[in-house]
């Protein structure tokens, strides 16, 4: 443990970020202090590190059934959550909460376990209450499981313990079992320790409040959080370590929080620097392999954009928003994305037409309605071409504002179509897709329809604000499809959106009104990386971006028998 701090803090033999110098800083700091309520104990620190590296094992891997030898960070980490402790009653430890920040796949669920075995078993408090919590139930097992695995294992463990399938009988009438945010399920809780996992997922603290409070009787509770990073910014658990740090930075006084953060300081690191990696993965080549990490930031490489946002997240550690342009323009601009859409045709051996998806994304009646044309597939590269409606009366209201806006090129764009009046003319789009509209209240046919010149396979719609023209459009005969805006919709082709643009398989002909739309786009991501684009968020209008990505999604799903689209393929795959 003194080695550990040594070589973090004096020697510089362990490669350290700047936060976990700072908690080596706060231990040396605070054995100094002679004054004050706490001291460490050197043998109940021990007596907790024996227990995990002689009774707990590996169960995973090419070292499952071997004894749990603790990295020396976990020895840091362990030593301090158990060797603090009351100068007047060592029976009451420092530490009350306890917040782990390091990257994926160092360990974290294994460490855990091996903490609440050892608290269930050595902590002398009648009837134990232990839980593994995190916001959704399968999470909430992650770390139950691995206690389970490690106690059928561990031969000590296996005659004290009793596990169960939704719970442990632990010594001295003691329980561990998993919880995730189910309120009914949150009532009349006495707990000893309290394992929040993924804490970044949880959009908000109330699950971490109702089980900090219910361990207001007991002389030793613990709320133990393990997380890596991740896309939510302003979240409980960014703003957590966020306070966490300011104790560290002597900003803010808290004596009973423990924090350690691994993470890679983005400030004096490259982020694809190996050489910086162990700052945020203590267990590089141990749990977590180099060649692994290695391997990551290779792929991520090759695709860019959201892909390094995800390595930086997960194997970095470091907090990343969506307030950054999604597909830089260099990228989108590539010579190989500006080609035309007609190289990417696929031809039907029904009519001999180039097959083709379309993606409809009808806004507010008085601005942009957006149709995209999608042609090809994920091997050849994604055709797209975008037709742009709206009203005259929406350009005249942002030339009113702005005498030099984007729309005042509008009209000269062949793809745009400015229909007159305050709303736009569905009877135009109609026209457009089938060749049928309405004129002096009879039905007429334009043969320049995208009918005639595809064999189109479904129109992916939004709901909102659809049904008079959808019901038009499939009364011509046209397969129309509603899409959901969810994560669950369009995180999927999102991302195959941005990969095909980073790889110059995006042929979009150089479309400037799509151009001006991607550089509003904002994305929103969810806690477990899904994405998609954000109007509320997005600078400006990005139908566009969003009617392709729609007529791309149903071009990866649909099938000649598919009835139900997207959402039932997407709810398939949730299954």
């Amino acid at each position: 443990m003194w080695d550990y701090v040594d070589d973090v803090v004096t020697t510089g033999d362990v490669v350290a970020g700047t936060y976990v110098k700072k908690a080596c800083t706060r231990m040396i700091s605070d054995l100094s202090n002679e004054d004050w309520e706490w001291k460490f104990d050197f043998n109940e620190a021990a007596r907790f590190i024996n227990f995990i590296e002689r009774v707990c094992v590996h169960t995973r891997g090419e070292y499952s059934g071997r004894p749990f030898t603790l990295a020396p960070w976990q020895v840091f980490f362990v030593g301090q959550l158990f060797g603090w402790v009351d100068r007047e009653d060592s029976k009451r430890r420092r530490f009350n909460s306890a917040h782990l920040f390091v990257g994926r796949k160092n360990g974290k669920s294994q460490l855990a376990a091996a903490i609440a075995l050892a608290m269930a078993v050595l902590d002398a408090d009648g009837a134990p209450q232990l839980v593994t919590a995190a916001t959704k139930r399968d999470q909430a097992r992650e770390v139950f499981d691995e206690i389970c695995r490690c106690i059928k294992i561990s031969e000590p463990l296996s005659r004290r313990f009793k596990v169960r399938r939704s719970d442990v009988i632990c010594p001295s009438d003691g329980v561990i079992k998993p919880l995730s945010s189910d309120a009914n399920t949150l009532d009349g809780l006495n707990l000893n320790l309290a394992v929040v996992d993924e804490f970044h997922a949880m959009k908000n603290a109330d699950l971490y409040r109702v089980l900090a409070s219910s361990m207001g009787s007991r002389k030793s509770p613990l709320m133990l959080a393990i997380t890596t990073a991740g896309f939510v910014p302003d979240g409980p658990c960014a703003h957590f370590l966020k306070a966490g740090k300011a104790v560290l930075d002597n900003v803010q006084s808290n004596d009973r929080l423990l924090i350690l953060s691994y993470e890679v300081d983005l400030e004096e690191d490259d982020w694809d620097d190996p050489k910086a990696w162990i700052k945020a993965n203590p267990n590089i080549d141990v749990s977590v392999s180099g060649e692994y990490l290695m391997s990551q930031l290779t792929n991520c490489k090759l695709y860019g954009g959201r892909s390094i946002t995800e390595f930086m997240v997960k194997h970095l550690n470091v907090f990343v928003g969506s307030d950054t342009v999604w597909i830089p323009d260099d990228d989108w601009m590539s010579d190989d994305n500006c080609r035309q859409p007609s190289i990417t045709y696929e031809v039907s051996e029904k009519t001999d037409k180039p097959i083709a998806y379309l993606g409809l994304d009808l806004a507010a009646t008085d601005d942009v309605t957006a149709l995209c044309i999608c042609t090809g597939s994920d091997d050849l590269g994604w055709g797209i071409e975008l037709h742009y409606f709206l009203p005259s009366r929406a350009v005249d209201k942002r030339l009113d504002k702005d005498e030099s806006s984007v729309y005042s090129s509008f009209a000269e764009m062949d793809n745009v179509h400015i229909t007159e009046g305050n709303v736009t003319d569905y009877n135009v789009i109609r026209r457009f897709i089938s060749g049928n509209y309405i004129m002096d209240g009879s039905v007429k046919y334009d043969k320049e329809n995208l009918m005639e010149r595809f064999e189109v396979k479904g129109v992916a719609y939004d709901r909102w604000n659809s049904l008079n023209l959808v019901r038009d459009l499939e009364g011509d005969g046209v397969p129309c499809d509603p899409y959901g805006q969810g994560f669950a919709s369009m995180s999927f082709p999102s991302k195959e959106y941005e990969k095909a643009a980073l790889q110059g398989k995006l042929i979009h002909g150089g479309d400037e009104v799509l151009r001006w739309m991607m550089g509003n786009v904002k994305l929103r991501t969810d806690p477990s990386g899904n994405i998609k684009p954000d109007k509320e968020k997005s600078g400006d209008k990005i139908d566009g971006c969003v009617a392709a990505i729609m007529a791309i999604g149903e071009a990866l799903t649909y099938t000649d028998d598919d009835e139900s689209g997207y959402e039932f393929f997407m709810a398939v795959v949730d299954l």
